[in-house]
């Protein structure tokens, strides 16, 4: 019998083990004798999603799974997700090395469910399903299910889907080859990697708790990072924190839809309106002090509509260091990212929600602005609400964030030195450096989504003057009026 005939005979004899399931012998009965609801499971699929399917089932068929691990590693899946796919194919009871394929006893069912799962082929969505994620967790664990998930586990298996994520897609994507080229390849960093996990799991260990409040109060350092370490986490909460991070739902139906070649056959990495990685233009080489760990946390914390593309449009590193250079580049160019790099190490920045210009000492900008922090910790400090004291941008320095004296984040007029305070009305902020001021090592500005039109943003340029302008009488009493009300 060829492998096709019995792939079509395990699919009908799947559709009668189905149907006993849930409709009895009866069920079974309907079915046998008619291929009609076993062609239709393999029915939503394309030709060659369907000869993909059955090259996974003949490799794990032939040698209990050894050539499916081969096959996977060389196509860079991170050893953690090998070890969570092995335990799926067993049933569960994977343990132990990745490797070890142990031939023979998997439960060809498996290959369905597990592809199915991964790469959310039953769902409709743009991303790999909850279910096949919590399969792969149950698989890492070694079958050990119902009782909930280690929180060391979810790390684990972050970690490996973002770092496969770059290994895989990194050799066909052009948005990641660019970004190597732009300075991620030289910036590369595990432990940045790590840093995104932590961001990410964040809102699942400590539900309803600022990261201003879980840094400060050393929450990070607590979450236990190992294999099988940690509190278990209610399934149902693992699946309701998931279907919040739809970015880990990306990143799995992207990897594995790679490693078992099941890809649409007419959608690209260029059809995604908001990709996990944005594409960036107008870069010079090594312009940039980001890595792919940065660029993921950055992009998956922007709205939608800036996901896409981002333009280059000034770097320390290629342009003369002035702040007046830096505005040239800048101003009237839409919403930016704007991350410095300190002389210790540390690494944050801010999202400008609209165009910069000179305010003039007042304020533009609303409450889509954020403040974030890379290194040591990655996370978005997002507006209190309190007051709209966002962007300001002179002569003399560039501010987000609470007032003169006392910004959330200032860099000076010759791009050597800043501020920062973790005490200001704008954001729900941590003071990003490891001193009130800090030597700046670095500073680049990307503009986000299509550049827009300059006649357009000059016209729509309208700084918001500090209230308690009280020299020569100058007071909006109305605005003031409204905020005391």
């Amino acid at each position: 019998m060829s492998f096709g005939s019995m792939f079509s005979a395990f699919a009908k004899k799947t559709a009668e083990d189905m149907a006993e399931q849930y409709g009895g012998e009866i069920g079974k009965n309907l079915i046998g004798g008619n291929n009609e609801l076993a062609n239709s499971l393999l029915g939503a699929l394309t030709g060659k999603q369907q000869l993909s399917i059955q090259n996974v089932a003949s490799m794990v068929q032939s040698s209990g799974g050894e050539q499916l691990v081969e096959h996977a590693e060389t196509k860079g899946l991170d050893p953690a997700l090998l070890n969570g796919v092995m335990g799926m194919l067993k049933g569960g009871g994977g343990g132990g090395d990745a490797g070890d394929g142990g031939g023979g006893g998997l439960d060809m069912g498996s290959v369905f469910k597990m592809i199915g799962g991964l790469t959310n082929r039953d769902g409709g969505g743009g991303g790999g399903g909850a279910d096949g994620f919590m399969q792969l967790l149950q698989g890492f664990a070694g079958g050990s299910g119902g009782e909930g998930t280690n929180t060391g586990n979810i790390v684990q298996i972050l970690l490996g889907l973002a770092k496969s994520y770059f290994n895989v897609k990194g050799k066909s994507n052009p948005a990641i080859q660019d970004w190597d080229a732009a300075g991620a390849g030289q910036n590369k960093s595990d432990d940045n990697f790590l840093n995104w996990a932590l961001s990410v799991i964040r809102d699942l260990v400590f539900p309803g708790k600022k990261p201003k409040e879980i840094i400060q109060a050393g929450g990070d350092d607590d979450i236990d990072t190992g294999a099988d370490a940690g509190k278990k986490k209610d399934d149902g909460d693992v699946k309701g924190w998931f279907d919040g991070h739809p970015e880990i739902g990306k990143m799995q139906k992207d990897v594995f839809d790679d490693i078992f070649d099941t890809t649409d056959d007419d959608k690209t990495d260029e059809d995604d309106p908001a990709p996990v990685i944005p594409t960036p233009s107008d870069f010079q080489e090594n312009c940039s002090c980001l890595d792919n760990a940065s660029i993921l946390f950055l992009n998956c914390n922007l709205l939608l509509e800036y996901r896409k593309n981002w333009r280059f449009l000034f770097s320390t590193l290629s342009h003369a260091r002035s702040l007046d250079e830096m505005m040239s580049k800048i101003c009237y160019k839409g919403p930016t990212l704007i991350i410095a790099k300190d002389t210790e190490g540390n690494m944050f920045g801010a999202h400008a929600s609209t165009s910069w210009c000179d305010t003039e000492g007042g304020w533009v900008g609303n409450g889509e602005c954020f403040i974030f922090s890379i290194q040591p910790k990655m996370a978005i400090f997002h507006s209190t609400g309190k007051d709209e004291n966002f962007q300001m941008l002179s002569s003399d320095s560039l501010a987000m964030g609470g007032q003169p004296g006392n910004f959330g984040l200032e860099l000076n007029s010759d791009l050597t030195t800043g501020s920062s305070s973790g005490s200001i009305e704008t954001f729900h902020t941590i003071r990003l450096s490891s001193g009130s001021t800090f030597e700046i090592d670095h500073v680049e500005v990307w503009g986000l989504g299509p550049e827009p039109d300059e006649r357009t943003e000059r016209a729509n340029a309208q700084p918001r003057q500090p209230n308690l302008k009280t020299r020569g009488g100058d007071v909006d009493m109305l605005d003031l009026e409204s905020q005391i009300m």
